[in-house]
């Protein structure tokens, strides 16, 4: 008798996720169809949805030197810097997450759990309230206008949450499997790399990944940060593409296309890791 109500409620829930889901990427599939379409075609009426004679020529003028618009931005420079510095930050905070994880999780220590729960609290505090004590801090350091400056700066912000999943992660593998491999013979650090990093191989992914597209996708502090053209990211350089060429959709959606594939690569390889990463050590067995 109850199973009727129950099919009904998951269909009106389903309903309504399609109906939100379309609302909010309907803009950005357009935008996506849009940078395969002329600028004429964009003008004209009635408008079409689909392109009608799909063309690259937005995504050429991107990264031709000759061409007005890849003399303007230097977008394979700016996708370098973006790499650079989200490759080099998830490296560092993966590192050094997975460290502290680790003590976190293995060793006993004064006010481990109140620490552990801080670092997790210290993320309310990041955003715009920060971005003048940063930006004096940075200057002061003579990091101002550095890619190296903001590898350092998204280390710092990332580390916190990224520590915080692995050591929520170490902590639902069991102990004896560590002593072990030690009574074997293997030291702490071999028993860590050898015995409990490869169980831990989701949560790694999951810090990884949650750090990588922050990084890629950050621009608050780039642009106030990053000053000179050989130094700017995708993220500044898109905002700079509005501005300048604010009736040329096609190049927008172009560049728009091109600052969302690496996320979107990113979650469509390592969707089933980030999922389980997340849940590893919600739930206490």
């Amino acid at each position: 008798m109850n199973e009727q109500p129950r099919t009904l409620y998951w269909i009106f829930l389903g309903f309504v996720g399609l109906v939100i889901s379309v609302y909010v990427l309907f803009p950005v599939f357009w935008l996506f169809l849009a940078s395969f379409k002329t600028q004429a075609e964009l003008a004209q009426l009635p408008i079409s949805f689909w392109p009608e004679s799909p063309t690259l020529e937005a995504y050429k003028a991107l990264f031709s030197p000759t061409h007005q618009k890849g003399q303007l931005l230097d977008w394979p420079q700016l996708i370098g810097n973006s790499f650079f510095i989200a490759i080099s930050s998830t490296m560092i905070v993966l590192i050094f997450g997975t460290l502290a994880g680790y003590a976190f999780a293995r060793l006993n220590f004064p006010g481990r759990d109140l620490i552990l729960g801080g670092l997790l609290i210290s993320r309310m505090f990041q955003g715009a309230a920060l971005l003048l004590p940063t930006y004096r801090l940075m200057s002061m350091m003579g990091l101002q206008d550095s890619l190296i400056g903001l590898v350092l700066l998204y280390s710092a912000f990332g580390l916190p949450f990224a520590t915080w999943i692995i050591a929520s992660s170490l902590r639902e593998i069991p102990r004896e499997l560590e002593e072990s491999a030690m009574i074997d013979g293997a030291s702490r650090l071999q028993s860590m790399v050898l015995v409990v990093l490869p169980l831990a191989t989701p949560a790694l992914i999951t810090a990884a990944m949650w750090h990588f597209v922050g990084a890629w996708s950050e621009f608050a502090f780039a642009s106030i940060l990053l000053e000179s053209n050989e130094n700017k990211t995708v993220t500044i350089g898109l905002a700079s593409f509005v501005e300048l060429f604010t009736l040329e959709f096609q190049y927008v959606g172009a560049a728009a296309t091109i600052v969302a594939l690496p996320i979107m690569l990113v979650f469509f390889f390592g969707q089933r890791y980030f999922t389980r990463g997340l849940l590893a050590g919600a739930v206490k067995g």
